[in-house]
């Protein structure tokens, strides 16, 4: 018995080692269940025949041998798991004799090998659903930003093929205007940039840049084919990340724009402050101002060239303004 004992605790030790590790035995796990047989055949030497005849399952061969049948549900896969169980059980019977404990030895193996079923099906389900989830998440990410893609190209060519087409269109840019050839050339650019680098943005999305060289550069642009402005410019060294800044610098562009258009005024002002760990841009004018709720559905300066350049980055934007009142545009992003 002592030799048995010492023999089952060396076991014990490494099998708990080698469980412990991350990759899968099967055969220690096939180990054990032969380690147990032996045991429950031998019991009849290493228990004596009065404790044996008395012991309703709870001699020391009888708990190793349940162990043995908990283990073989948990570590096998079905039906090995369960012929381990039965065959723990036969060896105890014709180790010990047919006793009550080898009829619980299968008992414990059905209700072991259920809840390993169960469990395992509900894992089944909980993976398959997960991975559902994760793919609907990927897909709409995926849509999310074709979207977003698509806006970014329909703001562009708003503010570059389409105010040039409504230009010529209302007649501020003639045929024969000098203007028209140096326009179309400028929008051909920013398209051929467009193609060629699709994703630039995006792959420098989180970069500091800095926000006061951009709306200064935005500033000092010549609209050309539009009246010039005189521009006061009050706006502190700002770092921000690369994709808020290319969203101000272009909200603010297309403001200017408006200016130069409609305002009825040479006169504007950009200023910008720090609001929190954020931004606050100002564009205003002392123009003839417009009524914001009365702008055509179809009209897609402020709603997306301003208004909708701001949400896709997370900030916000607000034009305040009034027929003969000038307009006030204000720009908001904290992280």
């Amino acid at each position: 018995m002592a030799v048995a004992v010492v023999g089952l605790l060396l076991w014990s030790g490494l099998f708990t080692v080698l469980t412990l590790r991350p990759e899968p035995r099967p055969w220690l796990y096939a180990g054990d269940v032969a380690v147990v047989l032996v045991l429950c055949l031998a019991q009849g030497n290493l228990v004596p025949a009065e404790v044996l005849e008395a012991s309703a399952g709870s001699g020391w061969i009888d708990m190793v041998a349940s162990t043995g049948v908990f283990i073989a549900q948990f570590m096998l896969r079905q039906p090995l798991a369960m012929a381990a169980a039965i065959a723990i059980a036969a060896a105890h019977a014709v180790g010990g004799g047919i006793r009550e404990a080898s009829v619980v030895l299968v008992l414990q193996g059905l209700l072991a090998a259920a809840v390993m079923v169960l469990l395992r099906h509900g894992a089944r389900r909980a993976d398959l659903a997960l991975a559902e989830e994760a793919s609907a998440r990927a897909s709409a990410r995926a849509r999310s930003a074709a979207r977003t893609d698509e806006l970014d190209q329909q703001r562009l060519l708003h503010d570059t093929v389409l105010a040039t087409l409504t230009m010529v269109g209302t007649g501020s840019i003639t045929r024969d205007s000098a203007a028209l050839p140096e326009r179309a050339a400028a929008d051909l650019a920013v398209i051929a940039d467009l193609r060629a680098h699709p994703h630039i943005a995006r792959d420098v999305a989180q970069v500091p840049a800095p926000l006061d060289v951009a709306l200064r550069t935005v500033v000092l642009t010549r609209r050309v084919g539009l009246p010039s402005l005189d521009i006061e410019f009050d706006v502190p060294p700002l770092d921000l990340p690369h994709e808020v800044v290319v969203a101000l610098s272009q909200a603010v562009a297309e403001t200017l724009t408006n200016v130069a258009q409609h305002a009825n005024t040479r006169a504007a002002r950009v200023s910008a402050r720090r609001v929190g760990q954020g931004v606050a841009v100002e564009v205003c004018d002392r123009g003839g101002g417009f009524d914001p709720v009365a702008v055509p559905s179809h009209r897609r300066g402020l709603r997306e060239s301003v208004y909708g350049r701001m949400s896709a980055v997370g900030g916000s934007a607000r034009a305040v303004s009034s027929p003969g009142a000038g307009t006030r545009v204000v720009l908001r992003w904290e992280p």
